[in-house]
Parts: structure tokens; sequence; C-alpha cells
């Protein structure tokens, strides 16, 4: 359901994001779930770049798909007309007279694009950084991508025009492009979804279970970021974990937090522990989980080497259990929602799965692409663990 046509991606056109938080407060609501205010919801904004109109890119004659063939950077300015192109690549770049021919090039006209460089390496990075800064003011960077194509969220403009094109769809020969993009930027309006299941044995302590619904949105009316793995399959394990613990009442509370807004920042999580709905002290354990749909490689632990008692604890069920072929363990990482929990005090981690799954922020992050390998033996862990936490 959360990856439908009607989700729109979880993002921030065609209120897909609301649409989501209507579901999952919806199925809050079937599990009995309480509420810590009159509602589930905890409101707030935060400004979003959005692309409601489908953009143009043509190579010549050809009409390239937009997410499939290119893609425009999350906070490209509108850009509209048919511009000359200049390549540049390491060659270039670091042969003295190549590069003086670049540079008197007529760029106030053209779209530089800039041929794939491996890890950035050539003689003269500062030609280089020239390029990539635009410090000669084209009307915008062509990528030329050798990989598939990953987008993200942008709350502000960028400097200029950026675009992303694969390498198949775009070479030296091609001497004009023809482009029409007409971005936004908006105050998005969402809101975190927040629930209970009051503990029968200590109440007021809190085992909170976190994922984050939002994702990326669309690209234009056709490309659809569905999020399928990031993070639709992590909220399909919290709505899991809230079913168990409305037919096994636990003996701590246990808070079901979908936070909105990771994608641009953490938002939904950073808003959340400034205006927490109980003290921040009383949770006992957080468990935070994004992309769990697979995990034939076991599951890694973002904090482990900080909460190393409590990590224990979890590799020595797994051990004795085999639910998993192995756990990893990493140290403090800004890359999910546990983050500002952890940075306030609370001992809050991280679970993500492992395994062979090469779509990530991209048009293939589908349900269908997903195997959902040791997806039931990650869901028995963290019940398990969980249970025992609270013992």
């Amino acid at each position: 359901m959360l990856c439908s046509d009607e989700m729109a991606g979880r993002g921030y056109v065609k209120d897909g994001s609301k649409k989501a938080a209507d579901f999952i407060a919806t199925e809050f609501q079937k599990a009995g779930l309480l509420s810590f205010g009159s509602s589930y919801f905890q409101s707030y904004g935060f400004p979003v770049v959005v692309f409601p109109n489908e953009p143009v890119f043509k190579v010549g004659d050809d009409e390239l798909v937009p997410g499939i063939d290119f893609i425009a950077s999350p906070g490209c300015r509108a850009l509209s007309g048919v511009f000359e192109t200049i390549f540049i690549d390491s060659v270039t770049i670091d042969n003295n007279t190549l590069f003086s021919q670049f540079e008197k090039s007529a760029f106030y006209k053209s779209l530089i694009c800039i041929s794939p460089i491996r890890d950035n390496k050539v003689k003269h990075p500062e030609r280089l950084e020239k390029v990539l800064t635009n410090q000669y003011k084209s009307r915008g960077l062509v990528f030329i991508d050798q990989k598939k194509l990953t987008w993200g969220v942008a709350t502000e403009w960028d400097e200029f025009p950026k675009f992303y094109v694969t390498e198949d769809k775009i070479k030296r020969y091609h001497q004009r492009l023809k482009i029409d993009i007409s971005p936004d930027l908006r105050q998005h309006q969402t809101q975190n979804i927040i629930g209970y299941m009051k503990g029968k044995v200590s109440p007021d302590s809190f085992v909170v279970v976190s994922a984050h619904y939002d994702h990326l949105g669309m690209f234009g009316k056709n490309a659809v970021f569905r999020g399928a793995n990031d993070n639709a399959s992590g909220v399909a394990m919290m709505l899991d974990l809230m079913q168990y613990y409305a037919k096994n009442q636990p003996a701590y509370s246990v808070v079901f937090m979908a936070f909105a807004g990771e994608e641009a920042g953490l938002f939904g999580s950073y808003y959340y522990t400034q205006n927490p709905l109980f003290p921040l002290r009383q949770i006992s354990l957080m468990i935070n989980l994004d992309l769990m749909g697979t995990g034939d490689a076991g599951m890694t632990v973002v904090n482990g080497d900080v909460f190393v008692d409590a990590y224990n604890e979890l590799a020595l069920i797994n051990l004795t259990e085999n639910y998993l072929p192995e756990i990893k363990s990493r140290g403090k990482a800004a890359n999910s929602d546990h983050y500002y929990f952890s940075e306030n005090g609370v001992r809050a981690f991280f679970f993500y799965l492992m395994g062979k799954y090469n779509y990530y922020h991209d048009v293939f992050d589908s349900p269908e692409a997903l195997t959902y390998a040791r997806y039931e033996g990650a869901y028995r862990l963290v019940v398990h663990y969980v249970n025992e936490m609270m013992r």
C-alpha cells in the first residue's frame, strides 16, 4: 500500500506524504494504540523543492525518460531553452592546450557536459574545481553518469541547474540540448505519527520502535520513487511489531513513531526530540528500523559500538537462536532517525538489513524488487530482544 501510485512516492506532490500518514494512523487505530494527545499526529513543516510539472530533456531528436535516462539535482533551478554543449573530461583538464581552448568557449549560452572522472583524479584538481563550481557561469552542468541515477530531497535552491544523464544517452557529437524544467520551492506541512501500547508492569518506562515513512516523491508526472526498501520495509516491520504487542501486552509501554522528513534531513526525529511528548529520559531503549527489505548478509547495528552492553545482549540472542547469519556493529552515524535521540542521551540503535540489493533512491526500488530475505528472522530477533530488555 505504501508503494502504490496513490501514495505518489510518499513525498511532496499529490498529498503523498499525507496519504501515507493517514494510512499509518488508521493502522494504529485498528490495533488499539493510545495517543499522547487528541490525535496520533505531531505536526510541523519545512521548505522543500518539488517538481510537479513534467521535465523535458531532449538530446538531438531523442526525448529522455525522467528518472531512467536523466534526473535533475533535487535543488535544481528552473531552466528552459535550447543550449549548446561544451564537453570536458580528464584529458581536457590535464592538457594545457585543450584546457586553454575550453576556457575560450561561449559559456553564457551553453551547458558544460562533464564526462565521468574516476574518483575526481586529475593532475590539475584546481581546474576541475572551477568546472564543478561553475565558475565559468555556464547555464548549468550536465554530469554524464556511468551508473544508475539516484535522487534526493532539497530544502533550498542550488546555485545553478545540474543534470545527470546516463552515458548511453549523450555523446560528444550531440551539439544541442533542449531542456524545460520548472520546479517550485514550497513550505511543506507534514506530521510524525505517534501511538503507544501501555505497559502492564512499568507503564512509565518506554521502548520506542520507529521508522520513517517518507520518501522522495515524484520527479515530474510519471517518475515515481516508491521507496520499497527505503523505507516501506521499515514501516512494515514496525507495523508487524505493533500487531504483536497489540496481542501481547508488553511489560513497558511501547511507543511506535513513524517519522516524516527523514530524507530531507532527519527533520521529523529532530522535531520530536525538541518537542517530546514525554520525557526522553523515560526511554529505556529505541530501535529505529530502516532498509529492512533484504537480509541475506545479516544486519548492521548503528551505535553498537556506543552502547556495547546492550549490543552484546542482542548479538548473544542472535548467536543462540540463529535468527540472522551475522550481526555487525557500527559506531555513531547521523544516517537515520536514531541520531538525535542518542545525541540527547537516549540508548538508541539503528537496525538495517544487509544483502544484495542494487536499488537506492532510484525509481527501481519497488516492491517487485524486494526479496524480504531474512525479514522474518529479523522480526523475531527484535521481538525476542525487546522482551528481554523489558525484563
